[in-house]
Parts: C-alpha cells; structure tokens; sequence
C-alpha cells in the first residue's frame, strides 16, 4: 500500500464537493477519476498501479465533450461533402455540392432535374463526429494490442482521424449509389419517414472499413518496422534461457 494514495482520495473527495457546488460537471468527473487512483495507489502501490494505468486512461473517454461537436462538427461536415463530391466527379458520377447537402447534376437531354438520381444532407449525425468518439475508443484499443512498443502505438493510433474520415466517406458512397440504383426513399429514406432501413444498417459500414483500414495499417507498420516488436524479444530470452547451465 501507499500512504499517498490515501492523500490523493481524500483530495479527490474534496474536490468533486467543489464541483458539485460549483456545478461543474468536469470536477466531477475528474474527482472519480483521481479517486479511483487514489485507490489502486493505497490498497495495490505503485507498481501494481501501473499496471492500472492504461486502464484507468480509458475512463477519459466516458467524459462527454458536446462542445467539439458544435464546434468541429460543421467543418467536418463540409469536408465529408466536397470529398465525397470529389470522388463521384472523379468516378464520372456528376455531382452538385451545395453547402451541406449534395445531389446529382440535371440532365438536359435526358431532362432529369438536380437532385433526380439522387439528394444527400449531411446532417450532424452524419458528419462523423460520433463514430469518430467511437472509433477513439477501438482505434485505442487496436493499437494497445497490437503493437508492443509505445511510438507504434502512436503512429497506429495517429491513423484513425483519416480513417474516420474515410470509413465515414464509404458510408455516404454507399447510400448514394444504392439510391440510383434503388430510389431515394429506399437508400435513404423521405420526408415522412426519417431515414430508411438500410440508411440504419450502413452506419454498420463504418466500422467495418475502419477495423480493416486499421488492420491494413498495422500490418503495413509491422513489414516496414519488422514484425511485432516483441517475437524477437522472445527469441531472445529462449535463447539466453538455453545458454543457462
């Protein structure tokens, strides 16, 4: 046990009272937080503590930040749309980027109008802020796991903003081109009715992409660094444990 561990209680008890008077919801949050600590320090020590650590790091991402999503969230939604737009210009799929929203090109041979194949607004739930909350918390995990050494780690874990980006991107891709093919109100939904079935079941994409992109650049990681960085280690010690007499 440590003896500091019960300082650190008896201060996180006092400072989650000041929180709570002051109705501030992160001191709350916070106290718990160096209160868990506090524990593992006086009932474990210290070097059971750390081995508490990556654990207890794990509890910041139960802190509600609503305040990134109103001021990231817009921004974001513009970069889904002009590089969603992009890439069906690019693939020969003429697009309209309008704040937003975006929709199809009018046609005036065929004579369909803007918006006739299809019409997409990036709403707030789907700029990609909460599955990007989402994937924080795996892409954490993925790189604690799959990587040994602490650079790799961050190097796996620097990889998931992009991926989020893109996996998000896949998503509204594929909502597009089931709409051309199926209908707008059956890709994505109408008026009346919110959002389809299948608007529901692509959110499932994401994370798809996303575990794939993130395997993808582990495994990339791993042929340019040199396997996992701890099969040699246990190579190492067999050997050094047969040369023993």
């Amino acid at each position: 046990s440590n003896r500091s561990g019960f300082v650190l209680i008896v201060f996180a008890l006092l400072f989650y009272f000041a929180g709570f008077r002051a109705n501030n919801f992160y001191g709350g949050y916070l106290a718990v937080m160096m209160l868990m600590a506090g524990a593992s320090l006086w009932l474990e020590g210290v070097q059971r503590g750390r081995t508490r650590l990556f654990a207890w790091l794990m509890l910041g991402f139960m802190w509600p930040l609503p305040f990134l999503e109103e001021s990231i969230g817009y921004p974001m939604r513009l970069l889904m749309v002009k590089t969603t737009g992009f890439v069906l210009n690019a693939v020969g799929v003429d697009s309209l980027v309008s704040g937003t929203a975006l929709q199809s090109m009018p046609d005036l041979e065929s004579g369909r109008q803007a918006g006739e194949l299809f019409s997409v607004g990036i709403a707030a739930p789907c700029s990609g802020m909460r599955s990007l909350f989402a994937l924080l918390v795996v892409g954490v995990l993925f790189s604690y796991f799959r990587q040994r050494v602490l650079w790799r780690r961050l190097a796996l874990f620097s990889t998931i903003l992009p991926i989020a980006i893109v996996a998000n991107m896949v998503r509204i891709l594929v909502l597009i081109f089931a709409a051309m093919i199926f209908g707008q109100n059956w890709a994505i939904g109408d008026v009346e009715k919110e959002v389809s079935a299948f608007h529901e079941l692509t959110g499932i994409v994401v994370f798809l992409v996303a575990l794939m992109l993130l395997q993808a650049a582990s495994w990339l990681l791993n042929r340019l660094c040199g396997g996992l960085g701890f099969k040699r280690a246990r190579v190492v010690s067999r050997q050094i444990v047969s040369s023993l007499p």
